[in-house]
């Protein structure tokens, strides 16, 4: 038996938004993405509901050094916990969204989403091992800001808006 020494590195970011967990949790969904983050792109390979659901398969390919990668929703727990498998060439991600409602009834949601990154190889353990942290946390605050806007407006950023915005929080 070959033993390859992958290198992994856990990410997390959490987030607070005025909206019930009912309410943005059908967002989690790579169809329902397209709704309020401008730069989703996705190839949908299996639904039977035409949504997320637990075993939906899909492909994304963000023109990044990761390469196209294919997800798996590998738990589905409506309005408390999602979890997708992903999986390419380089590497292979857990990812989770965790929700959880305030017990005091104010509608406010708080969100953990959290990264397993493992590489699959030399190339792939040398971007897990290269500093990422502040890249995810602009990416994900650029996404906060996302989300935050359409549960207020229930539209999308500009496309314009969004990239500045990943750009600043980029160099920021």
């Amino acid at each position: 038996m070959k033993k390859t020494d992958s290198k992994r590195v856990v990410r997390e970011y959490r987030m607070v938004h005025k909206a019930r967990p009912e309410r943005i949790f059908p967002l989690l969904c790579p169809v329902r993405e397209y709704d309020w983050i401008p730069l989703w792109r996705c190839e949908l390979l299996y639904t039977q509901s035409g949504v997320a659901e637990l075993g939906c398969v899909f492909r994304t390919d963000f023109g990044d050094q990761w390469g196209p990668e294919t997800w798996v929703v590998s738990h589905y727990r409506p309005g408390e916990k999602i979890a997708f498998v992903r999986t390419g060439a380089l590497r292979t991600t857990r990812y989770e969204v965790i929700l959880e409602g305030d017990r005091d009834d104010t509608a406010l949601t708080h969100l953990t989403w959290r990264q397993e990154i493992t590489g699959l190889n030399p190339e792939g353990n040398k971007l897990v091992a290269a500093p990422g942290d502040e890249e995810f946390q602009a990416m994900m605050a650029a996404l906060n800001e996302m989300l935050a806007y359409y549960l207020a407006t229930g539209k999308s950023l500009s496309l314009a808006h969004a990239a500045d915005k990943l750009r600043e929080e980029s160099a920021g």
